[in-house]
């Protein structure tokens, strides 16, 4: 049997993976309350430990019987998956497990991970990341200086003096190190 390769787009340094499989039989109630819990969890912190991710999408189809799984993430694909195995395995048992095929070791047993992967995955049209060259470590720092560029903004607003300019400037700097 030939071995599959990784079809996913890089542009820059984000990457794309689409995969779609088959939900065993009946299953799709379950999985649909695993993923409702998954969204619940606050700030995302289900993916915490999954630093490169820019979005996941998990979409169950065709009555309940498919599941179509999409993600952006920096990086290539192997290091995307293997992170996946290491940093968030019972999670991605919780979620995969539902669908037909997966390894009955989970993400664990890396190989056979990778292979369900790898077998599942579907060519992506079109691919387009707004900001190709930028992280999503990179989109938080960014993000960190706006909220602080804007405090500094609207705090500047109400002072009066030199002294006080110099001393809020100072302090923006020195929150920006």
């Amino acid at each position: 049997m030939p071995k599959p390769r990784v079809i996913s787009k890089t542009i820059g340094q984000v990457t794309e993976l689409t995969l779609i499989a088959k939900l065993k039989r009946g299953s799709a109630p379950k999985f649909k309350k695993i993923l409702a819990q998954a969204q619940e969890v606050p700030n995302g912190a289900l993916f915490a430990k999954l630093p490169s991710i820019h979005f996941a999408r998990w979409v169950i189809f065709d009555n309940d019987t498919r599941l179509l799984f999409t993600s952006n993430f920096d990086g290539s694909f192997f290091t995307y998956i293997h992170d996946f195995s290491v940093e968030a395995p019972d999670a991605m048992d919780r979620v995969f497990n539902c669908c037909v095929g997966y390894p009955k070791k989970g993400c664990r047993d890396f190989d056979a991970f990778k292979r369900f992967i790898l077998d599942h995955q579907v060519p992506t049209n079109l691919f387009y990341p707004a900001y190709p060259e930028a992280s999503v470590v990179a989109v938080r720092k960014a993000l960190v200086v706006k909220k602080l560029t804007d405090n500094f903004v609207k705090a500047l607003e109400s002072v009066r003096n030199a002294s006080a300019v110099k001393k809020l400037t100072d302090n923006f700097v020195k929150a920006l190190e």
